[in-house]
């Protein structure tokens, strides 16, 4: 039996020096190993293909055509059982910088989303996007593309409800300061006076594009972490514990029941 790892593997699959990359799903059906992707976003659209894709614990079955959308820093894995098909496209924030609607709408888009027949205008879309990409048309026109793109990936199925910009924005706000800091910021408190608005405004605002309190925002994304180091490591809780900034072990263990029911111990036997 292969003992797990000390750490979760880092993957970069854009090259230095650029901020976009367009491809077609490689061919292949060999499983892959947990692995985060740090610094930019990918959109995956598949058009064929069978088989699983877990993200974080969560594990999704395979079932073109569909999509997935990774945020930064998300741990994934796949497992084909047929050959894939489809695009991926990899990207990080500043080409959006002229799309503000698009770059918002990345913090509310579902992890994984059915997609329309493979003749449909949005795999037209990407079919086009990849030919300009492969031929190095201008910047603009491929950063109106991921635009183009992602607006219509929002509308796949349409919303439940609209969030009014300036909201959408806030929230925006509140779920980068999360990312970048809930290892050692883990209070409504802390992110409230960060962005100089009340704990009630901030609840307010996470309310109106989620349905949660921030504090249910800032658990979950320390547990989504916590999650990913008991599954895809071998580490001790208490070095768990300590990487995610928690005074000791016994407070994590807490933490880590009243989110699960289980002891973080418990949770890896289940696994």
């Amino acid at each position: 039996m292969t003992a797990a790892p000390d750490s979760i593997h880092t993957k970069n699959k854009i090259e230095q020096g650029l901020i976009l990359k367009v491809s077609k799903m490689k061919p292949v059906i060999k499983p892959t190993k947990p692995h985060r992707h740090e610094g930019y976003h990918e959109l995956i659209y598949l058009s064929k293909g069978s088989g699983q894709h877990t993200v974080g614990d969560l594990v999704h079955e395979v079932q073109p055509p569909m999509g997935y959308y990774l945020s930064l820093g998300q741990v994934h894995c796949w497992d084909f059982s047929r050959i894939p098909e489809g695009y991926v496209v990899l990207f990080k924030e500043e080409v959006l910088t002229a799309y503000p609607k698009a770059l918002s709408s990345l913090y509310i888009l579902k992890e994984t989303f059915q997609l329309p027949e493979e003749n449909s205008s949005l795999f037209h879309l990407l079919e086009i996007f990849y030919t300009d990409y492969k031929n190095e048309v201008a910047s603009d026109l491929l950063a109106a593309h991921l635009n183009t793109l992602i607006l219509k990936t929002l509308h796949i199925p349409l919303p439940e409800h609209s969030i009014h910009p300036n909201v959408l924005d806030e929230f925006v706000r509140f779920k980068k300061l999360v990312q970048e800091n809930y290892l050692h910021m883990k209070t409504a408190e802390n992110y409230a006076e960060a962005m100089h608005v009340s704990i009630r405004k901030l609840n307010q605002i996470c309310r109106t594009a989620t349905g949660g309190n921030a504090i249910d925002l800032i658990r979950e994304r320390l547990l989504i972490e916590s999650k990913n180091l008991l599954s895809h490591t071998g580490i001790p809780v208490a070095e768990v514990a300590y990487q995610l900034n928690f005074s000791d072990a016994s407070n994590f263990i807490k933490f880590f029941k009243s989110q699960t029911t289980l002891t973080p111990t418990e949770y890896r036997a289940k696994l």
